[in-house]
């Protein structure tokens, strides 16, 4: 946001996957084949990981199992579903082949045909591999349930929407909540289609669930009527959201989350407010499935607060329970200071908050609270963001910001910490902030640390630095983790080119072999930052399916990076690449954190002061021992 009565930005979001269930398999398509019949279709998941049906004979074999990374092994395809008989016209009135329940083939009158086997579900009354159990017990981000709520922001209910995006070769039926009642989906999900100018939007097949391969974008809510931007955002014209609410808390207290749920799994992430480039203050985070979430945590905040106004720029924690009963305790580094509902407690006392089923407890001040651990009794949600932060502090614009935060046990001790390309054609030198989670960690860097970085952190103890270049940053072991993120200055320093932004900087242990992503088509600048590994036999090949191998490569240590931009300037396409739908892939492990802004040359359709970032896909599976203790 332009501070002052100027231009509002928000950020851009691109929606990416894993390359599977378990996240690591190869890039390349793996081939079905037909039990007894024809040969089945080619997998459609980028490490083959379900393979077509055959038609006739036993269904086909699923793809080859993906090569297994620390980011989650790859598993071997399921074989293909044998034909199952033309329903015709009249299925709507068959009765159905399933038990409520998915574990049992039935005839018509209820009575069980066919007990599903262990970890198989009853689809069109055939049993097949659940690929839902599948997804969760890789602890990946993708998945069948997600949660998704607002953050505290400046804005005054404007337009929140969630994105689905259907990675696997079947359609995806998509359930969403909100306090315990099920909406109406068919009235504010859409499907985006074009770009920029062109953007428009199709519904969604209700019947038919999300076709392989698209993006649905589901309106959940606006408040109306909605404020003239600034302080508003409406959804597109012509499209009516689920609840027309502010579904925010503004401030320390209690809120509501919607419950978002597939038939097969998909990969999700929030966006708020939507709008694309034209939007205020946009941010949006990568979802991780309910499956993926933990227990034990380290408090982060977006960033710290504002100097540039005293009504906003507030730091912000949220923790979501996806069941009845949870009980979340934290050690809070700072004094929480309390609100409606919510207890205040004195820096360095621990308090224990209760939770039911979609319940999110937000804390909203001045003091950060990154760095606190936190400890529930059964599995939560941590969100890390900021009302409109402006960085550095003292100078414009602000950006909301949210991201959701890594559980303890997927923290790294190595990162590779590379910035977005350079506005303006210029050296950026921009702020890392490291948070630690066990006393005594000893901090590495190569090639040299930048200045200010530390040597050593404590638990709980954050630590913010600049730097232009490029650095890996490692602790003595697996069992000494920490967290570090990236973020963009204002765009102020750069006439307007981006704004303010926080991502999560992902471990090397939890890159993988493939992603599937999407960027947003309103923004005009889109630039991705792509790391790999080096392996026994050198680096590998990372292949875009736009731009087919990278080239650019730097050296990194004991990895490379590069940057390539798909779109810029006023939406110009770069090479063969543009906004949309992406796959990329490696027979090794690599990382990519996708990175969006506004732009001058597509002034005034697209505003100036916005940016975005994400990664385009991570592990979340447990690569440390370590648990931090609220005591």
């Amino acid at each position: 946001m332009r501070h002052g009565g100027g231009l509002v930005l928000g950020v851009l979001m691109v929606v990416w996957l894993g390359c599977s269930a378990g996240g690591s398999g190869s890039p390349t398509p793996g081939p079905g084949k037909g039990g007894n019949g024809q040969a089945g279709a080619a997998g459609s998941d980028p490490d083959g990981s379900v393979g077509g049906g055959g038609t006739g004979g036993d269904g086909g074999a699923g793809g080859a199992a993906g090569d297994a990374s620390l980011g989650g092994g790859g598993s071997g395809g399921s074989g293909g579903d044998a034909d199952v008989p033309d329903q015709g016209e009249d299925s709507q009135d068959a009765c159905p082949p399933c038990s409520a329940d998915s574990l049992n083939v039935i005839d018509c009158d209820g009575n069980v045909i066919q007990a599903c086997a262990a970890g198989e579900k009853c689809a069109a009354g055939v049993c097949t591999e659940d690929l839902c159990k599948k997804a969760a017990d890789a602890k990946g981000n993708y998945g069948c349930e997600y949660w998704t709520l607002n953050l505290d922001n400046i804005l005054a209910g404007a337009c929140f929407a969630a994105f689905v995006t259907n990675t696997s070769q079947s359609p995806a039926k998509i359930t969403v909540e909100y306090n315990g009642a099920i909406l109406d989906i068919a009235q504010f999900a859409k499907i985006p289609v074009g770009q920029g100018s062109q953007l428009q939007y199709s519904n969604y097949d209700g019947v038919n669930g999300l076709m392989p391969g698209e993006v649905a974008i589901l309106f959940l809510a606006v408040k109306t009527p909605q404020p003239a931007p600034p302080l508003g955002e409406p959804c597109p014209s012509g499209i009516t959201p689920a609840l027309k609410i502010d579904p925010a808390v503004h401030g320390t207290g209690r809120g509501k989350a919607f419950h978002i749920t597939t038939d097969t799994p998909v990969v999700a992430y929030q966006i708020y407010p939507y709008g694309g480039g034209n939007a205020a203050i946009t941010s949006a985070t990568l979802l991780l499935p309910v499956a993926a979430w933990d227990v034990n945590y380290v408090a982060v905040n977006g960033y710290a607060k504002t100097e540039v106004a005293n009504n906003w720029g507030l730091p912000s924690l949220d923790i979501l329970a996806a069941e009845d009963g949870t009980e979340v305790k934290i050690k809070p580094v700072a004094a929480i200071e309390g609100g409606t509902g919510v207890p205040g407690s004195p820096a360095g006392q621990p308090i224990t908050y209760t939770l039911d089923q979609g319940q999110f407890i937000q804390f909203s001040q001045a003091a950060e609270l990154t760095g606190s651990a936190i400890l529930s009794n059964k599995p939560v949600a941590v969100f890390g963001g900021n009302s409109c932060m402006n960085i550095p502090v003292g100078v414009d614009a602000c950006d909301t910001a949210q991201q959701q935060i890594p559980p303890v046990r997927a923290m790294g001790n190595e990162y590779a910490a590379v910035r977005y390309r350079g506005r303006a054609g210029s050296n950026e030198s921009v702020p890392w902030r490291i948070v630690g989670a066990v006393d005594g960690t000893q901090l590495s860097y190569t090639p040299a640390a930048p200045a200010g970085a530390p040597s050593t952190i404590a638990s709980g103890q954050l630590v913010e630095f600049q730097s232009a270049e490029p650095f890996v940053v490692a602790s003595q072991n697996a069992d000494h983790p920490f967290y570090i993120s990236g973020h963009m200055t204002g765009g102020s320093q750069f006439n307007g080119e981006g704004d303010a932004e926080f991502v999560n900087v992902v471990p090397t242990a939890q890159y993988m072999k493939s992603y599937v992503f999407f960027t947003d088509p309103t923004y005009p600048e889109t630039n991705l930052v792509v790391v790999r590994k080096q392996g026994q036999n050198g680096f590998a090949e990372v292949n875009l399916d736009c731009a087919g191998a990278l080239t650019g490569w730097q050296p990194l240590g004991p990895y490379e990076y590069t940057r390539i931009d798909l779109v810029t300037g006023k939406f110009k396409s770069v090479g063969g690449c543009s906004n949309g739908r992406h796959i990329i892939g490696s027979d090794a492990p690599f990382g990519v954190t996708v990175w969006g802004w506004g732009s001058n040359a597509s002034f005034p359709f697209v505003s100036t002061y916005v940016s975005y970032a994400y990664p385009a896909g991570a592990g979340v599976a447990k690569v440390n021992s370590t648990v931090v203790m609220p005591d």
